[in-house]
């Protein structure tokens, strides 16, 4: 029997299925000061219903590092680069600890010019005196030759394998085999800003599941692109479940419906409306990696553009005219709201 839930802006949907189709199915309210209650409420809703010894897997789809973003609270990353000669690396900073360093490998993975150990030491001393304990590490031919990124890391670490001296670092090499440097940085800084909410959120599921005896289910998180990789892979690349809320509306879309021709396909939720474009009864795919701001990354994802406005979108007037959304501030009046919505 597999289990998936979807963490939604309004709702949390979960449902059971076996060889014979849907076994269990509830809805409950997303609780966005605490995700884990919502998936909590919907796995003993469902267990209610189903044979937890029968469930062997679960799927699970969550908005915990995209909101995170939208709403600004990410963790302070410290960004250490080496770029060389060519595009100025400062026109990737995305935060205040951005140290571009000199040395640089160049486009065959030949190291041209060596690293100055003492501004490492400066750069990442200046970090760690600022109480940052996450780091994105990011050469600009890094996939080519990663000495330069192992070699900062090493620094980061204090030379312990266990690396003492921070709690993460990204690696620019293991984000991909693709060249793009701002868009490697980009997608490394991200990376870190949500790798421990992330991760407490991970490790929260985890709990719940063996609480609820099910720690025997193997767990899957749904990425931007529609595919799925595993928790404990999750943990380090968090960046990838970026968009995995669009992803499971086109997925859910691909599930119920025969699409054969070239389509726009919409899904209305509560707080956003999700829309994807569909080629010859295909998605189609951001191949060069989705922009998270104005930042453009290495995550490739399915083309959906989400707008804010769903059912639960806060109807307002304004110069004597009637809006709607983006705000949601809550349930709908008819669910015991205040507020009038769509």
């Amino acid at each position: 029997m597999l289990l998936g839930i979807d963490v939604g802006g309004t709702h949390t949907d979960a449902v059971a299925v076996d060889r014979n189709g849907v076994a269990a199915a509830c809805k409950v309210r997303t609780d966005h000061r605490d995700l884990l209650a919502s998936v909590r409420g919907a796995l003993e809703n469902i267990l209610g219903s189903v044979d937890r010894s029968k469930i062997r897997r679960l799927n699970l789809s969550t908005t915990l590092s995209t909101n995170a973003i939208v709403e600004g609270r990410t963790e302070e990353v410290g960004v250490l680069v080496s770029a060389g000669p060519g595009i100025d690396p400062y026109n990737s900073m995305l935060c205040r600890h951005f140290h571009a360093l000199s040395g640089s490998i160049d486009h065959r993975g030949t190291e041209a010019k060596r690293l100055d150990q003492a501004e490492i030491n400066a750069a990442v001393d200046g970090c760690l005196n600022a109480g940052i304990r996450v780091f994105a590490v990011v050469g600009k031919f890094s996939t080519r030759n990663p000495r330069h990124e192992n070699a900062i890391r090493l620094a980061i670490c204090r030379g312990e394998a266990q690396c003492a001296g921070a709690d993460f670092v990204t690696m620019g090499h293991e984000l991909g085999g693709r060249l793009n440097f701002p868009r490697r940085t980009a997608t490394a800084f991200f990376n870190g800003a949500v790798w421990r909410l992330y991760n407490r959120f991970a490790d929260a599921v985890e709990k719940t599941l063996a609480d609820l005896q099910l720690g025997h289910v193997k767990v899957n998180v749904l990425k931007a692109d529609g595919g799925t990789f595993p928790l404990a892979l999750s943990r380090k690349l968090p960046v990838q479940s970026i968009f995995s809320g669009p992803a499971a509306s086109v997925m859910g879309i691909i599930a119920l419906c025969d699409i054969t021709h070239d389509s726009v396909i919409l899904d209305i939720g509560g707080t956003t409306t999700d829309i994807a474009i569909f080629a010859a009864g295909a998605p189609l795919v951001e191949q060069d990696g989705i922009h998270i701001g104005s930042h453009p990354t290495l995550v490739r994802a399915l083309k959906v553009r989400s707008i804010g406005i769903g059912g639960d979108s806060a109807l307002s007037v304004f110069q004597g005219a009637v809006r709607v959304g983006p705000n949601r501030l809550g349930p709908a009046v008819a669910e015991g709201g205040v507020t009038p919505t769509l």
